[in-house]
């Protein structure tokens, strides 16, 4: 219900904007949100750790609906300062789930539990997105999103409802998240996390842009649901089949659209490519998502769950923030961007193979031995 509400306005935000000839407010609002979001994991963690992740979240899901709500007054202090907010209370909600949905599966069943998880998620997203593109060209703006802003509160409700699973032993903290932060083992695998959303920054910034121009302001809706779509289809199966053959070999499998995606986009001259490009970053992005939520509780335990979780999601919004930056950059040369795009996941991928040829107990084990305090 959050993401039915947040997750499309964020899909056109960057449009939004630019239809008032604003459209670096869009990106630079984004850009702080992640940026905020990145800084405050570690410190959300501490809280999620100390206070329980029901909590967390609960506290977090308020700030979806001020934020939308601030964007109509189209006030760049207000909007700024609205993004800067939601970016904190998104490392407290981001950082409870993944926790809770760890705490709350057994150990065989992450993947399966994360792929469901992924589904209902973008089960909400997919719909809004899909509807939000139906209203915003019959009545513009305004009206819808005023509408939008209501969910994330039935969100904020529905949280309630959860058992409050927390870690039973207090742990002490601050040694614990520099442990994890200078994990080496757990610094390379985390580096899926940062090629991913650097996708999603992509979809989130430059790509919106190149349907509009491409195919027109309709089709921006239709084509940036499939990030929804292409999730409620094969997250769970992808989700539990790397319970049955392994988390590394999804992985490795995961590569495979991520780079057909980026070269088709790349070569994109004509719509076709650019709409080929689409669906396989939208394929990548519905097997690596529940896969991320899984690979936590593998490589976690119970003591340092909180810790290695803010590890991937500090990374995992790099890859956002830095994705928002580039295209901010290099707007008007959207091949540039794609070319970084490409050079970013081989990199990510040569860096992951000599992990991804060991058992996960394995590497549990070395990341356990760097975080030990």
């Amino acid at each position: 219900m959050i993401f039915f509400g947040f997750g499309a306005i964020q899909y056109y935000q960057v449009v939004y904007f630019a239809q008032a000839d604003m459209a670096e407010v869009g990106f630079w609002s984004l850009i702080l949100i992640y940026l905020f979001l990145t800084l405050f994991c570690p410190l959300a963690a501490f809280f999620v750790s100390k206070y329980g992740a029901k909590r967390c979240m609960i506290f977090a899901s308020l700030f979806y609906s001020l934020f939308i709500l601030t964007l109509l007054a189209k006030s760049v202090f207000l909007v700024y300062f609205a993004s800067i907010l939601l970016g904190i209370a998104a490392s407290f909600l981001w950082i409870g789930q993944n926790s809770y949905l760890i705490r709350a599966s057994d150990k065989e069943s992450y993947g399966a539990d994360s792929g469901f998880f992924t589904v209902l998620t973008y089960l909400g997203g997919g719909l809004g997105v899909i509807i939000l593109g139906f209203l915003v060209s019959q009545f513009s703006f305004r009206m819808p999103f005023l509408l939008y802003a209501v969910f994330p509160i039935f969100g904020f409700f529905s949280l309630f409802l959860l058992t409050d699973l927390r870690a039973e032993k207090k742990q002490n903290y601050f040694p614990l998240i520099k442990k994890a932060f200078t994990s080496v083992t757990a610094l390379k695998l985390s580096g899926l996390g940062f090629m991913v959303n650097f996708v999603l920054g992509l979809t989130l910034g430059i790509i919106p842009i190149e349907i509009k121009n491409t195919l027109g302001l309709f089709y921006v809706g239709i084509l940036s649901s499939l990030f929804y779509i292409f999730p409620i289809l094969f997250s769970y199966f992808f989700g539990k089949l790397s319970d049955i053959q392994g988390r590394e070999k999804i992985i490795i499998f995961s590569y495979i659209p991520l780079l057909l995606g980026l070269i088709s986009l790349t070569i994109s001259s004509n719509a076709l490519f650019l709409v080929l490009g689409i669906v396989a970053l939208a394929l990548n992005w519905a097997v690596a998502r529940p896969i991320l939520y899984a690979l936590v509780g593998d490589i976690a335990t119970t003591s340092n769950l909180e810790t290695i979780s803010a590890l991937f999601w500090t990374i995992q919004n790099m890859g956002i923030l830095s994705a928002l930056v580039i295209s901010q950059l290099f707007k008007s040369e959207a091949r540039i961007i794609y070319l970084i795009s490409i050079l970013i996941a081989v990199i990510s991928f040569w860096i992951l193979l000599p992990l991804l040829r060991l058992k996960i107990e394995k590497i549990r084990e070395k990341i356990l031995q760097e975080t030990t305090i």
